[in-house]
């Protein structure tokens, strides 16, 4: 044989080695899967390895995210008391606060929530700020652009990188302070539509927790009608004519189409609904 071919067989053999050790473990994980030993109760603890390994996956993750986002000054005036407000209002529940512990909710999770104290000296802020927006899957962390506004989101960024330095009573006379603001909902206007924006909306409003949607990854629920074929349909929940008009109203306030509905008030911002409504009435 060539002393040229000696090497290339050597990276061949390597490279079907590999691919063997790997189909290998594939197949392993697919048996410990389906043989019901793998436990996916939340009293059961990650290895250390693991937990580790997904710390340091979220961390590179949300650096590559964020290198183009600029972070606004979060010294404004009444910024901090804002940001206050949203996080008792969605935050505290699970992260807790000096000297106010996570809700029952948070203290069962697992992951544990983090300690938002430790983030606001680790993180910067756009990393705390993509992390707000866009969540973090498989840890219960939802994605809060669709329910905060963007000044919001770094309202309790800059609320947050403060943590480090306020004291139980320091906390609770801010809250006093705040008790009587809102966290403002989403409001900005109306962008070109997108397919794929349409279906992060469909998620994130849990559409799909109720229904089966053409293009939307989720579980087989029955509980509602299933949307796949929309277009076709001539009648809103039996009540309206199906227009687009008319999806947008129902989806933003179902009761004012169809008294009595099963279908909830989600509180879809009109930019929201007018994507998820373009999307439906796409679908034959």
């Amino acid at each position: 044989m060539s002393p040229i071919h000696k090497p290339r067989r050597k990276v061949v053999l390597l490279a079907a080695g590999a691919t063997v050790l790997i189909f290998i473990g594939v197949a392993a994980g697919f048996v410990l899967l389906l043989s019901g030993a793998y436990s996916t109760a939340a009293t059961t603890q990650h290895f250390r390895l693991t937990h580790r390994l997904l710390d340091a996956g979220l961390r590179y993750s949300v650096r590559s995210a964020t290198r183009d986002i600029e972070v606004p000054p979060l010294d404004r005036q009444g910024m901090v008391e804002q940001g206050a407000a949203c996080y008792a209002k969605y935050c505290v529940q699970c992260h807790g606060a000096p000297g106010a512990s996570l809700a029952a909710e948070g203290r069962g999770m697992l992951p544990i929530p983090g300690n938002l104290a430790q983030s606001a000296r680790e993180w910067p802020p756009e990393w705390l700020y993509y992390v707000t927006s866009k969540g973090v899957r498989m840890t219960g962390m939802p994605a809060w652009e669709y329910r905060i506004s963007a000044d919001g989101r770094w309202s309790t960024v800059a609320f947050v990188k403060q943590l480090p330095f306020l004291t139980n009573s320091q906390y609770e006379e801010l809250q006093a302070r705040v008790r009587s603001l809102d966290c403002a909902a989403p409001n900005e206007p109306p962008l070109p539509y997108s397919e794929d924006r349409a279906k992060i909306a469909l998620r994130q409003y849990a559409c799909h927790g109720c229904h089966r949607i053409e293009g939307v990854v989720g579980p087989k629920s029955y509980v509602g009608p299933a949307l796949i074929d929309w277009s076709r349909r001539k009648y809103i929940a039996g009540a309206a004519p199906n227009t687009h008009e008319n999806l947008v109203r129902f989806l933003r306030d179902p009761q004012a189409i169809s008294p009595g509905t099963l279908m909830p008030d989600l509180q879809v911002a009109e930019a929201h609904a007018n994507d998820m409504a373009t999307y439906l009435m796409r679908l034959e």
